[in-house]
């Protein structure tokens, strides 16, 4: 992500993951007026990702569950 931002090819980041080791890279994303978007999962949001990004989007189980095949359920 700093890579893509220290060459000013990265506009938005959706950070897909819940590791709290995120939260310095994903701060100098937010002091290069970079968008940050949380994605994670309802039953388990990362609170401190939700307060250093802009906007959070949580994935309800129900949603995963629509798209997995029947076999696996």
């Amino acid at each position: 992500m700093i890579t893509f931002a220290e060459k000013d090819d990265l506009k938005t980041a959706i950070i897909c993951s819940s590791d709290s080791d995120l939260q310095p890279a994903i701060m100098e994303l937010k002091n290069k007026g970079i968008e940050r978007i949380y994605l994670g999962f309802e039953n388990m949001p990362n609170k401190g990702l939700t307060f250093t990004t802009n906007r959070t989007i949580l994935i309800r189980n129900s949603e995963v569950l629509e798209f997995m095949p029947k076999t696996l359920i």
